[in-house]
């Protein structure tokens, strides 16, 4: 007897054994910020970031002082071309990619609040350019030896100059950090000229949701700047852990930020609190919140 639906059904149903949508295939993007910790805490630190679901770690921040020494917050770690730094910590860097891990990305930022670093570098630019003589090519090309970083990452917070910060991102590519990423919070058409000179460079945008930016819509930055934006929240800290957003929450502002912009990704500012908070949230309770917030 012949069953002309039966081809039909059999195709359907192999379609729902075999194939997922693509929301449940890919695994959502989440990021974090990390200073101190990331380079003191030894090898304790890469494996609680392997084991969080973060999937990009950013290390928090380099400082670029006048002669083109390159600081991790107050460590002096590249000069002259050379690594300087503690001498592990490139090995222990290393194993953040090795599986079992969630991590896939490692960032290098530069800049921050009440620094000259973006300064600096249009000032080395100048005076010396960034060909491979350059102290700057010199310095970053240590760095990328010394951290396997895939990407720069922008927190320039004053300077806002287009020409030398694209001339630095370019350099920084040819050095093989791929991509270039902006975290900014507020000068919109500065960003948005940025991207446009930088094109497809640039990945992503880390857009700070807290502090100076606690007012921000990704929705209107992802039209400025023609992407989606990856907004981030503060996790708990200050005084008695009282002040910042609990992972429920971020979860709850990642939701709504989803339906409203439409974002795959969110990161969270800033390790060190979560570890002097940790009874509030640790690294991976932060990390399922903006996980499932995005899917």
């Amino acid at each position: 007897m012949k069953r002309p639906w039966f081809p039909a059904l059999l195709a359907v149903l192999l379609a729902l054994v075999f194939v997922q949508p693509a929301s449940a295939q890919a695994t959502p993007r989440s990021a974090i910020f990390g200073g101190g910790p990331f380079y003191a805490d030894g090898q304790a630190v890469m494996d609680t970031l392997r084991s969080s679901g973060f999937t990009t770690v950013i290390l928090w921040s380099v400082h670029v002082h006048p002669n083109g020494d390159l600081y991790l917050n107050d460590k002096l770690i590249v000069q002259n071309g050379r690594y300087v730094g503690d001498a592990g910590w490139p090995a222990r860097l290393r194993t953040l990619k090795q599986a079992p891990t969630s991590v896939n990305r490692i960032e290098v930022s530069v800049g921050s609040w009440g620094v000259r670093d973006w300064e600096n570098i249009a000032a080395l630019i100048s005076s010396g350019g960034t060909g491979p003589s350059s102290i700057l090519y010199r310095n970053f090309q240590a760095l990328r030896t010394a951290t396997g970083a895939d990407a720069i990452n922008n927190d320039d917070e004053s300077f806002y100059q287009v020409a030398p910060t694209a001339a630095f991102a370019r350099m920084a590519q040819g050095l093989g950090y791929a991509k270039f990423t902006f975290a900014p919070y507020t000068n919109q058409s500065f960003w948005a000229s940025l991207k446009s000179n930088l094109g497809s460079l640039v990945d992503r945008v880390y857009l700070q949701g807290y502090a100076g930016g606690a007012g921000n819509n990704p929705a209107t930055w992802n039209r400025a700047l023609g992407m989606t934006v990856d907004p981030g929240l503060w996790s708990k800290h200050g005084s008695g852990c009282s002040a910042g957003d609990s992972p429920a929450t971020v979860e709850s502002k990642m939701r709504s930020w989803k339906t409203s912009a439409g974002i795959t990704g969110g990161f969270m500012w800033l390790y060190d609190d979560m570890k002097a908070c940790s009874a509030q949230g640790n690294a991976a309770a932060y990390a399922r919140a903006i996980n499932n917030g995005v899917r």
